[in-house]
């Protein structure tokens, strides 16, 4: 019987080594690709500061690109002999938010959509936000004061990591500017687009990203399942991998 493609987007600061012990297990079941996305793992950074469309396009020039390696002769991505019906996305975190943007602009390149954890909603104005622009306009001020500035790049990294901005820290050039490119864009509307049968999974501990948009989530992808997983944190590939494809396994089965 042949396997069901397991496509893997991984999420801001993730790459094939952060996901190899889940696509080891995986393997067994599925034929596992791990995409890495542009400033991570071997795939440098562009040019210029990207937006999540420019990564949706990253994404599906790479799943055209695999199938024509693999014998397609694909050109166009509505190509009618491609309909991706062995095809499964998953997106986590940022890559959650790319692979929703994916599935509502390309459903007919993938059969089904999991999502865990995925960045999609990016409120405007909350605490964390405000106070994370408060110290990107007087950071630089704050960190030439006498006593901090011997040990500035300790200090920096301490206040980010305070105010939930490590990402933003352990960034620079290109990279931070598409970082603060990427949190201030809001998805929901995709969301609202998704047809495909969508898997959210969300840990009660979750750090990152609160429980409560997997609730909003579900309410706006029509065809989702939700599964909230007791004491899981935000990197449940890492904490508990088995019980993760475990989930993305019983619901595959039950919508073939």
């Amino acid at each position: 019987m042949t396997k069901k493609t397991l496509i893997i987007l991984p999420g801001w600061g993730g790459n094939k080594e952060t996901w190899k012990n889940f696509a080891e297990l995986a393997s067994k079941d599925f034929d596992v690709h791990i995409i890495e996305l542009p400033c991570f793992g071997d795939e440098p950074c562009p040019k210029t500061v990207w937006d999540i469309e420019d990564y949706v396009e990253f994404v599906k020039n790479k799943l055209l690109e695999r199938h024509s390696r693999e014998g397609g002769n694909l050109k166009l991505v509505k190509d009618p002999r491609f309909h991706g019906d062995d095809a499964v996305l998953l997106g986590h975190s940022f890559g959650g938010q790319v692979a929703t943007v994916f599935a509502s602009k390309y459903p007919e390149m993938i059969e089904k959509l999991i999502l865990t954890a995925p960045a999609v909603f990016r409120p405007k104005k909350t605490f964390r936000r405000v106070v994370f622009n408060i110290g990107a306009k007087f950071g630089k001020l704050i960190f030439k004061i006498p006593w901090i500035e011997n040990g500035s790049l300790w200090a920096e990294k301490i206040y980010h990591q305070a105010i939930g901005a490590k990402d933003y820290h352990d960034s620079s050039g290109i990279k931070r500017e598409i970082f603060k490119n990427i949190i201030r864009q809001d998805r929901g509307v995709e969301a609202s687009k998704i047809t495909i049968p969508t898997l959210i999974v969300w840990g009660t501990m979750d750090g990152y990203l609160p429980v409560a948009d997997a609730n909003q989530l579900n309410k706006l992808i029509k065809n989702s399942k939700l599964e909230i997983v007791n004491g899981g944190r935000h990197g449940l590939h890492l904490q508990i991998p088995e019980k993760l494809l475990y989930l993305i396994k019983s619901f595959l089965e039950k919508n073939i």
